[in-house]
């Protein structure tokens, strides 16, 4: 089975040398946003199809075409897309007078009209809110160590420290399906890997990407396993003293997958490697875990289809039990797919839920 992933669609923006005298980063900030921009549409591994993704870079990257990229993804995004945002350059928190919000810095970013000229977290947040699509991911790596460390305002005082704050993530991730993954923790900077072309964090990210996260055998590539992936390797590859550790923040019920893996070729289902008859678990007890974990129907985040199933054989009639009822009966008879199986149900059904202790039980 070679899956299709033309439902995801990106936003990448990345700003070095873009920003102006002592902001101006490492070119390797707007290589960030070019590589992720290679390997998501690359049809060999992440399968994004390259209408769906768009870049800016440097001097485009201004905070009117940032906003006009998500409200396209807004217009034109649907319920069962996945959408991947990444953002590389500066991230900040005014720590002077009234205004403490964080921002991400557009390359045409103003320290002395920060609100004008920055996206806060809570519009930003906003603007998120209003993408339709179930599965949005959102990566920032800001906060480079070569970057500034304050700003000067009219008084001569510290008044912006570079950086994305945590309380700023968890805004971010408000809202079902959202994920939000962070180069570092606040009180960390982000390097970069001059000598691999990239920040850090981003390096490793295109390496999971690439096919160093967790396989699972099902020819994607899943947003929890591709942080961890990160989130091992990052903190293992830190020179000079530094401490750099990724953060997630999610408000997503499931391990959902973000992009083809090696083009989505899948390990192949051996039926000679499947249960023997006499360990298969009763087919209620699937019904009953499969129907508490996704209440909407075999449907639900593509369970069926991922399994190798016919989404057309589907009884789409009734609530979502009495189309697990239907879906496993059919299964029971042969019917379904030439594909999918109990046992490829219950494997996808295990990607999703790694620690689900009901789903471990029906493999035994």
């Amino acid at each position: 089975m070679k899956p299709n992933f033309d439902s995801g669609r990106a936003l990448l923006v990345g700003i070095g040398q873009g920003y102006p005298g002592r902001l101006e980063l490492p070119r390797v900030v707007r290589a960030d946003a070019e590589g992720v921009a290679r390997v998501l549409t690359d049809q060999a591994l992440c399968g994004y199809p390259e209408n769906n993704v768009q870049l800016l870079l440097d001097e485009q990257a201004t905070r009117v075409n940032i906003i006009e990229g998500l409200h396209k993804l807004a217009n034109t995004a649907q319920p069962e897309d996945s959408v991947f945002l990444f953002f590389s350059g500066h991230g900040g928190q005014r720590t002077f007078g009234t205004d403490t919000e964080t921002y991400l810095c557009p390359v045409d970013f103003d320290s002395n009209d920060s609100r004008a000229t920055g996206i806060e977290a809570n519009e930003l947040s906003s603007l998120i809110r209003s993408i339709p699509a179930a599965r949005v991911v959102v990566v920032i790596d800001a906060c480079h160590s070569e970057g500034a460390a304050f700003l000067k305002g009219a008084e001569e005082e510290r008044c912006m420290d570079f950086g994305f704050r945590s309380p700023a993530l968890e805004k971010l991730a408000a809202g079902a399906g959202r994920v939000v993954i962070s180069s570092c923790k606040d009180e960390e900077t982000s390097i970069t890997y001059v000598e691999k072309g990239h920040s850090l964090f981003t390096y490793f990210l295109l390496e999971g990407l690439r096919g160093g996260a967790m396989d699972r055998g099902d020819g994607l590539v899943r947003v929890l396993d591709l942080f961890h992936y990160v989130s091992d390797e990052v903190p293992r590859n830190v020179r000079g003293g530094h401490r750099q550790n990724p953060v997630l923040k999610a408000h997503a019920e499931t391990n959902f997958p973000l992009a083809l893996r090696n083009g989505g070729w899948c390990k192949s289902m051996n039926t000679a490697e499947t249960l023997p008859a006499k360990q298969r678990p009763d087919v209620r007890k699937i019904e009953n875990v499969l129907s508490h974990l996704y209440p909407s129907g075999p449907g639900h985040n593509e369970v069926w289809s991922r399994a190798g199933g016919d989404q057309s054989s589907l009884t789409l009639s009734g609530n979502g039990r009495a189309s697990w009822h239907a879906a496993i009966r059919m299964l029971s008879q042969g019917g379904g797919g030439q594909e999918i199986s109990l046992d490829s149900l219950i494997e996808i059904a295990l990607s999703d839920y790694p620690h689900n202790t009901e789903l471990w039980a029906l493999t035994v």
